[in-house]
């Protein structure tokens, strides 16, 4: 597992974004890698960042028994390549905002029979750091270097066979949250956009707060449905469609704390 950290500066009244990027699947015919693209630009400001959960690439090589001839977007041999190549344009412009880039179980088959990490490559040209398959950030919010503001992500990129019921995914990561302290989590893998907010009260001082935990199943761009004879692996397996997009999460620092709030 991975442990890291970044100093985020902001001004009394800042809004801090964070949006988690999850299964992508670019490379894949399904992808719509226009509404991921839309998903990084829009509402765009200096206080958005972005931190990758895996499975962006799809991955999918001749060799592999998942590969299907009418799933393959990429023209020629380099697979793996083209896709690290397209991924890193569209990520570049926002590549000081990135906090990190996780791999996911598509990736990861690459690294096992291929010998290449793609994900730890296609950080190594963006700069930025490679968060393995799940890991523990802390992100100081710093006013003016005089107030600081402490948040923990716990981000992995899901495990398990996608649920064919809104509850089921929220029920499994649920579970997992009370292994951690952290504020935030992010899990994907399964293709929901789905978030909870779980009520935690504390103290600040001598007096009594709530901040939430915030659980965030952080959505897809692949399609689960097309209009064509080709059966997607989603439609093979009978899930249910999958809304396109992802999560925002909203960090707002006050005088004592801050306020933390999700939306899709």
């Amino acid at each position: 597992m991975i442990v890291a950290q970044r100093n985020i500066n902001y001004k009394y009244g800042d809004t801090i974004k964070i949006k988690p990027i999850f299964d992508v699947h670019y490379g894949n015919v399904n992808c719509d890698f226009k509404a991921f693209k839309k998903f990084l630009s829009e509402d765009d400001d200096p206080n958005t960042y972005f931190i990758g959960g895996g499975d962006l690439l799809d991955s999918i090589v001749i060799t592999d028994k998942r590969y299907r001839k009418g799933e393959d977007s990429i023209k020629g041999e380099d697979i793996i390549d083209q896709q690290i190549e397209e991924v890193y344009n569209a990520l570049l412009p926002y590549k000081e905002r990135i906090l990190g880039l996780a791999t996911g179980n598509h990736e990861d088959v690459i690294t096992k029979k291929c010998g290449t990490n793609p994900i730890k490559r296609l950080c190594k040209e963006l700069d930025t750091t490679f968060l393995g398959y799940s890991c523990l950030y802390k992100i100081s919010l710093n006013e003016n270097g005089s107030r600081v503001r402490v948040i923990v992500i716990r981000l992995h990129h899901g495990w398990g066979g996608g649920s064919r019921t809104r509850g089921a995914d929220i029920t499994k990561y649920e579970k997992d949250m009370g292994k951690w302290n952290a504020d935030i989590f992010f899990y994907g893998h399964v293709h929901k956009l789905q978030y909870d907010k779980m009520p935690r009260l504390g103290l600040c001082g001598m007096k009594l707060i709530a901040k939430p935990i915030i659980l965030g199943i952080c959505g897809t761009f692949i399609k689960t449905y097309t209009e064509t004879s080709d059966p997607t692996y989603a439609e093979i397996k009978g899930y249910p469609p999958a809304e396109i997009g992802g999560l925002v999460i909203k960090i707002k620092p006050t005088a004592n704390s801050y306020i933390i709030d999700v939306e899709s």
